[in-house]
């Protein structure tokens, strides 16, 4: 049986989503790959793909912990859908195979019996937002018009 990582162990059900963004951000700077799993919702595309934890940290150990770095990553906005849907817009900068990505996000996180769980997000590059990171908004994202999940 898998041993439970420290970082696995700080999944509870109280954490906000915010908080479920930071605890990624810090699974995959230690390469923990199955807290990452964890995290994300069981409707998820992701899940959809990688149907099995073992398999996803195989994946994970073998593809991305060496090509693919968070350098930053900080919540900017917060909306609540419903009780049980909340987005949160993100600015993020991650090197991957050698290239530095500065991206924007807006997340989508489902609350389950276990609590809040990342769904998937919609990415665009920072250079697509022609103004300051701290401007961007809801609006941004609503109005793109092929809306790309991941």
């Amino acid at each position: 049986m898998e041993k439970t990582s420290e970082l696995a162990e700080k999944l509870t059900s109280d954490l906000k989503p915010a908080q479920i963004l930071a605890l990624r951000v810090e699974a995959f700077s230690r390469g923990d790959f199955g807290t990452i799993y964890d995290t994300y919702h069981p409707d998820s595309f992701f899940r959809e793909q990688f149907p099995d934890r073992v398999d996803y940290m195989q994946f994970g150990w073998a593809h991305l912990r060496r090509d693919f770095r968070i350098q930053y990553c900080e919540p900017l906005r917060r909306r609540q859908i419903s009780s049980e849907e909340v987005h949160l817009i993100f600015h993020q900068i991650v090197k991957t195979a050698g290239q530095e990505v500065e991206t924007l996000e807006m997340a989508r996180f489902y609350l389950t019996s276990a609590g809040w769980r990342y769904h998937s997000s919609q990415k665009m590059e920072r250079e697509e937002f022609s103004g300051s990171v701290e401007d961007i908004d809801f609006p941004v994202f609503d109005r793109i018009r092929h809306k790309v999940f991941f």
